[in-house]
């Protein structure tokens, strides 16, 4: 056998799918920048008014936690702005 060539010894190997292509459904306030260029502090304005969802996750009793936007939300909000007139 040559030294190039692997074996598998009877072992499938399952390829799972790039990270890339799949949409997530949840992003922090980067994600929110480099998707829709919507800045952390604007994201929890919005969350706040209730234009987009949001969710603190955190461990029990602890104070501070990690908050995720709703991607769906995110992108039914611009939605209704384009509806609205804000489309150009």
């Amino acid at each position: 056998m040559s030294a190039t060539r692997s074996e598998t010894h009877g072992v499938n190997h399952i390829k799972s799918a790039p990270v890339g292509d799949i949409e997530p459904e949840f992003g922090d306030y980067r994600v929110l920048e480099r998707m829709f260029g919507i800045r952390r502090s604007f994201a929890y304005v919005l969350s706040d008014r209730g234009d987009i969802r949001s969710v603190c996750i955190r461990r029990p009793g602890a104070i501070k936690g990690k908050r995720l936007f709703d991607l769906a939300s995110v992108r039914a909000f611009l939605h209704r702005q384009m509806k609205r007139g804000g489309a150009k």
